[in-house]
C-alpha cells in the first residue's frame, strides 16, 4: 500500500510508502492520507498521529509523472480536489500531528509540514519549495505559509532555494533537529500526554480556523495551472533529465 496505517498503542502511525519513488504523491496517495487522517481523527482512543515517510525521504511531493499525464480539465479537477481532501483532512484533525521528516521534503511534501503541530526531522533532512520551477504553484504556501512562517515563505516559494534542517528550524518550519527520531518523538509525546484531550481539540479548532477556504482557492489555481502549455513543457523536461540520470 502506498500510504500505511498502524496504530500502536494511543498514537496512530501514518507511513509514506513509495521508497523507490521518494514517496511522491500520486491520487492514489493523496486519497489513502486522507482516508487514514480522518481515521484516525474518529478513533477517541487516539491521542496523537505520526506522519513519517519509507526509504531517504519524507515526501518528494507531487508525483510528476502523474501531473504530467492529466490531459483534460475533468482530469486535473479529479487530481486536485483529491489533493484538497488530504490537505482538508490536515487542517480538520483534532489529534495533536507530529511529523518525522526522516530525508527529503520538497515541493507538497514540504508543504505538509506547514500543517503540523510538531515537526521533528533528523540532522541530515532537506527541504525545498520548487513548484515554480515546473510552471506550477505551491497551494499550500501561498495561502496559508505566510501566517507560519512569515516572509521567510517568499524566498522559498520565489526562489525554489533547498535548505537544511538547521535552517528550516530557523524560519520555524521545523521544531526540532534530533540526531534520532525515535528519541525526539518518545519526549514530544510524553508532553503532549500532559495536555487535556479537552483542550486539544479546541486549541486545534481555532489554530486551523478561517485557513480552509484561502487553500481550496490556491488549489483551483494550480489545477488550471497544470494543463498550461508551460508546466506541460517544464514537466516533460524534468521527467526527460531524470531519465537521463538514471
Amino acid at each position: 500500500m502506498k500510504v500505511l496505517y498502524e496504530k500502536r498503542g494511543e498514537i496512530v502511525w501514518i507511513t509514506f510508502n513509495r521508497p523507490e519513488k521518494l514517496n511522491a504523491l500520486d491520487k492514489e496517495s493523496w486519497s489513502l492520507l486522507s482516508e487514514h487522517l480522518r481515521r484516525a481523527n474518529e478513533d477517541k482512543d487516539v491521542r496523537a498521529v505520526v506522519l513519517t515517510g519509507n526509504g531517504r525521504a519524507f515526501s518528494s511531493g507531487d508525483d510528476i509523472h502523474a501531473m504530467y499525464e492529466l490531459k483534460s480539465y475533468e482530469e486535473a479537477v479529479d487530481f486536485f480536489d483529491t489533493l484538497f481532501r488530504a490537505v482538508d483532512s490536515l487542517m480538520s484533525l483534532t489529534k495533536p500531528l507530529i511529523c518525522l521528516v526522516n530525508g527529503l521534503a520538497y515541493g507538497g511534501g514540504c508543504e505538509i509540514l506547514l500543517f503540523c503541530d510538531v515537526t521533528i526531522a533528523l540532522k541530515g533532512a532537506k527541504f525545498s519549495i520548487p513548484e515554480g520551477r515546473l510552471g506550477l504553484i505551491p497551494p499550500m504556501a501561498i495561502s496559508v505559509g505566510y501566517h507560519a512562517l512569515g516572509r521567510a515563505i517568499n524566498r522559498l516559494v520565489l526562489t525554489g532555494e533547498e535548505i537544511d534542517a538547521q535552517e528550516a528550524k530557523n524560519i520555524g518550519l521545523v521544531d526540532y533537529v534530533v540526531e534520532d527520531l525515535n528519541e525526539g518523538l518518545n519526549k514530544v509525546v510524553e508532553m503532549i500526554s500532559r495536555i487535556s484531550p479537552t483542550s486539544v481539540v479546541t486549541m486545534k479548532r481555532w489554530l486551523m480556523r478561517g485557513k480552509r477556504e484561502e487553500v481550496e482557492e490556491a488549489v483551483k489555481e494550480l489545477t488550471l495551472l497544470s494543463l498550461s502549455e508551460e508546466a506541460k513543457r517544464r514537466m516533460y523536461e524534468f521527467i526527460e533529465s531524470r531519465k537521463r540520470k538514471k
